[in-house]
């Protein structure tokens, strides 16, 4: 089992919608498991390292049968035991309103003259566009610390030197978040993992809530998306413990009591995982 371990600055911040909103576009106050390991499996599918079926994997997506699509990220995900992080520094989340085009999110129902001539409600000039709230997280030159569990076995789907090809893909991370969520990545480590065998423990990492609970500092919960890598790859949500505070934003240390799960020595810290064990 190996640890990599990356810490990147923020340029501005990043946006990654939370889940279950659709119009309502509010964001998540972290970047979740599944944003860390697209954001990984990323540089691996450009620089053409990364395979399935034993087949080179070209593009940012693949393509199945009858018209299915999937992410790259779905292929290392199973070798990916952890991915957790914690912010550095302060952040805050900024929501502002911003129009947008919303005749997908009203009916064609045809009521009305104005309706009738413009060929159903959604077309009409009042429904055409909206002010939507955006949200994002306001992170300027802001340090992510970023920490990987991956398995041995993933050295099936990557071709040549395993863990070079991993510490590679780390540096060359350009985002973490959505296309504008702009990365300088300043520090990569790759180790072996240390597991540890206590259950009471100190960490920043954030982790499922199931594996344990908070007998000692501030926390809050937020629900992470798990999954939902392709159209007949439906997404899944799971609840998570942040350590720290979410307004505004900020990572400190909690102590936590195991009742599930593993944890595991990261360079001095601890990453508590499900799944191992």
């Amino acid at each position: 089992m190996l640890v990599l371990k990356v810490k990147a600055e923020y340029h501005w911040g990043f946006w990654i919608r939370s889940p279950g909103t659709s119009k309502y576009q509010s964001a998540t106050p972290l970047p979740p498991p599944t944003t860390l390991i697209g954001a990984l499996a990323y540089p691996l599918v450009k620089k053409g390292v990364l395979k399935l079926d034993g087949q080179q994997i070209k593009g940012e997506t693949i393509k199945l049968e009858k018209n299915s699509i999937l992410s790259p990220a779905m292929v290392i995900e199973k070798y990916v035991v952890c991915a957790s992080a914690y912010l550095d520094n302060i952040a805050i989340i900024w929501e502002d309103l911003s129009k947008y085009n919303t005749i997908l999110f009203h009916e064609t129902t045809k009521s009305e003259e104005d309706e009738i001539l413009a060929g159903g409600r959604r077309y009409t000039m009042k429904f055409r566009t909206g002010a939507i709230p955006v949200g994002k997280v306001f992170y300027p030159s802001g340090v992510l610390t970023a920490a990987f569990l991956i398995d041995d076995s993933m050295s099936k789907v990557v071709d040549g030197n395993f863990e070079n090809e991993l510490v590679k893909a780390a540096w060359e991370m350009t985002r973490i978040g959505s296309r504008e969520s702009i990365i300088s990545v300043i520090d990569v480590k790759l180790s072996e993992a240390t597991p540890t065998k206590d259950r009471k423990l100190k960490t920043r990492y954030y982790f499922p809530a199931v594996l344990g609970s908070v007998v000692e500092g501030g926390y809050y919960m937020e629900m992470f998306w798990s999954g939902g890598w392709g159209r007949e790859a439906s997404a899944r949500f799971e609840e998570y413990i942040i350590p720290g505070t979410k307004t505004p934003i900020s990572s400190t240390l909690v102590t936590v009591e195991l009742t599930r799960g593993r944890a595991f020595e990261v360079d001095g810290e601890i990453l508590i995982a499900s799944g191992v064990g």
